[in-house]
């Protein structure tokens, strides 16, 4: 295994559990091997082995910090062991995150559950090539014959790797309402880490008017409209949303003229509702990092503090406004901060009523501050 020199400045933050590698680390830039799997080193000392893999945050994960441990399947299976129990309390539950990446211990890997089949979210090329051991690992805690499905970036489809993909699309029950997943489709369907705020959403809709923007895979509407909305609006750029709820609605033999969809520029439609009065009860904001619109592009960074001053202004006393990202660099800090600002331009009264963050199965890394998938922050219009 290659020898790699760090930074005396990179030991520390390693040796206390941050577990993602940057070109910075490294005393020579030259030695990213994308792919390689390395041991950290500083002036001969041994600090961690790892692995270089190009992605969106930093160029490798940290995955030992033992000098002695090799990384086979024995480590691998001890990974799946300690996620497992850890997720107990999900074993009945029809869809959740067994294996959360950095949060247990092997970054590059996710593993949702969908109905007993099992989904490999593969992040990086470097890990995959680990796929063989990592499977039989898997199937050493879990048993042989599961159905084990293989998502990579870029694949329009999910890959087959174990067992068969049963009837597509499978219905997910979540809290009483039915969500389909077409597990032969590779993109997100039902996002898992909404799932507090779908439960709240059901559970405080009744004789609400709903109005959504962004993100159909939230599976919020169809909660809410089963939760006793009286109506709501959906607003996306993109067909897919349109598409991922109607077949929400029809799962749950919901009549969907109750739900009005529109495919277009988020910010056109906020002009027109602001133009003609209208108000909700409910506002769920959940944007994308950058999306492109037909007249006008949306970036999270630029953006976020107009889109809630505009969605404030359809608000009335008692209306709520659930603010959320995914984003994994949009801090908690900083979706506070952007709040604060949109409320300061705000003639009325608003309050921060609740927070959100991941649910329990959505283990994370307490060393690294943006490994925390889902932040939400909740408004009540006074």
């Amino acid at each position: 295994m290659k020898r790699v020199q760090i930074t005396g400045k990179s030991v520390r933050k390693f040796e206390d559990g941050y577990p993602i590698v940057s070109l910075t680390d490294l005393e020579n830039a030259k030695d990213f091997d994308n792919g390689a799997w390395v041991q950290l080193e500083n002036h001969g000392h041994f600090v961690a082995t790892a692995y270089f893999a190009k992605q969106h945050r930093g160029i490798g994960f940290v995955m030992s910090l033992r000098e002695n441990e090799d990384i086979d399947e024995r480590f691998f299976t001890s990974k799946f062991r300690a996620a497992v129990a850890k997720r107990s309390a999900f074993a009945e539950t029809s869809a959740y995150r067994l294996f959360n990446g950095t949060g247990d211990g092997l970054g590059g890997l996710v593993v949702d559950v969908f109905n007993g089949k099992y989904v490999f979210r593969w992040l990086n090329t470097a890990i995959k090539q680990q796929s063989k051991l990592i499977y039989a690992a898997f199937e050493r805690i879990m048993g042989k014959g599961q159905t084990i499905l293989a998502d990579f970036p870029g694949q329009e489809h999910l890959q087959l790797v174990s067992g068969d993909f049963g009837d597509q699309p499978t219905e997910i029950l979540e809290n009483g309402v039915t969500y389909p997943i077409d597990l032969t489709v590779g993109r997100q369907q039902l996002a898992l880490e909404f799932r507090d705020i779908r439960a709240w959403a059901k559970a405080t809709s009744q004789q609400r008017r709903i109005l959504n923007l962004y993100s159909a895979e939230t599976g919020l509407v169809t909660a809410a409209m089963i939760g006793g909305a009286i109506e709501a609006i959906t607003v996306d750029p993109t067909n897919r949303a349109t598409t991922a709820i109607q077949a929400q609605l029809a799962a749950n033999n919901f009549d969907q003229a109750a739900v009005e969809m529109r495919t277009m520029d988020v910010a056109n439609y906020l002009d027109y509702a602001i133009k003609h009065d209208l108000k909700f009860d409910t506002i769920f904001i959940n944007p994308p990092a950058f999306i492109r619109g037909k007249k006008k592009s949306f970036t999270l960074e630029q953006d976020l503090q107009e889109l809630i001053e505009q969605a404030l202004k359809l608000t009335q006393p008692g209306s709520q406004v659930v603010i959320t990202t995914t984003t994994l660099m949009y801090s908690m800090k900083r979706l506070r901060d952007t709040i604060s600002d949109a409320m300061q331009n705000y003639t009325g009264h608003v309050t921060v009523s609740n927070t959100y963050l991941s649910p329990n199965d959505f283990i994370t890394n307490h060393a690294d501050r943006h490994s925390e998938g889902l932040k939400g922050v909740q408004l009540t219009v006074d």
